[in-house]
């Protein structure tokens, strides 16, 4: 096994483990900020971490697009959670270069990845796609959209990009592990198979979380009149 793959397989599990970390820690504590910004910043890492690994194997331009395409998504995704906490009283900041910028990168790469997969019969691009589809769309929309937000916008959108990663993480991760002990073939249809599991656990963390902590369910500007009216605190610490 090369330096390179090595040095992925480490960024990767060191960052899975803090993300159960600040996922298990009390929300808002100072375990939870710690683990959360460490496990953020080394997925940024783990996914840049691949491009050693292109070079030591054959040149293939549809197995380089996809990688970009995930490096992207996860990089972006990432920064969407740490910055919805950092700019939680200011929405026009979190409105920045990111969204205005990476949600039409985002989206332009969600489309060309789904055009790829269906042309090519590969579910697990088409599974795939839906991160750049749903996240470059949401991001454009929020951005266009200035104005009254839901009070908790910040942690919907924080809680969406975790989510999000959740299934990032754990989808390449689990295929990664039973496609080793051979438990399932090493085919685009079992890894889209994993993702789509995963998806579903994201999503009930989601729904669990958004109810515990009354954060609407939704990627865009959320506009409500009688939260915006109460207001909202969110949780404390964050």
């Amino acid at each position: 096994m090369s330096p390179a793959v090595l040095t992925h397989m480490a960024l990767g599990g060191l960052a899975l483990a803090l993300y159960w970390t600040a996922l298990t820690a009390r929300k808002g504590g100072a375990r939870h900020r710690r683990a959360g910004r460490a496990g953020l910043a080394l997925l940024v890492l783990t996914s840049l971490s691949v491009a050693p690994i292109l070079f030591a194997r054959p040149f293939d331009p549809g197995y380089v697009v996809q990688l970009v395409y995930l490096a992207t998504c996860v990089t972006t995704v990432a920064a969407l959670a740490f910055n919805a906490i950092r700019f939680k009283a200011d929405p026009d900041r979190f409105r920045g270069p990111l969204l205005r910028r990476g949600g039409p990168v985002l989206l332009g790469l969600g489309l060309v990845v789904l055009a790829a997969g269906l042309a090519k019969g590969d579910p697990a691009a088409v599974t795939l796609a839906w991160v750049g589809l749903v996240y470059g769309t949401a991001m454009i929309r929020f951005a266009r959209r200035p104005g009254p937000v839901h009070p908790r916008w910040w942690l919907s959108w924080h809680l969406d990009a975790v989510a999000g990663l959740f299934n990032a993480v754990h989808g390449t991760v689990l295929f990664v592990v039973a496609r080793g002990l051979q438990v399932v073939p090493d085919t685009s249809a079992a890894q889209a198979g994993f993702q789509v599991a995963t998806m579903a656990m994201a999503l009930g963390l989601r729904v669990y979380y958004g109810r515990r902590f009354r954060a609407p369910m939704r990627l865009a500007a959320v506009q409500d009149r009688r939260a915006l009216a109460q207001g909202g605190a969110g949780i404390r610490g964050c």
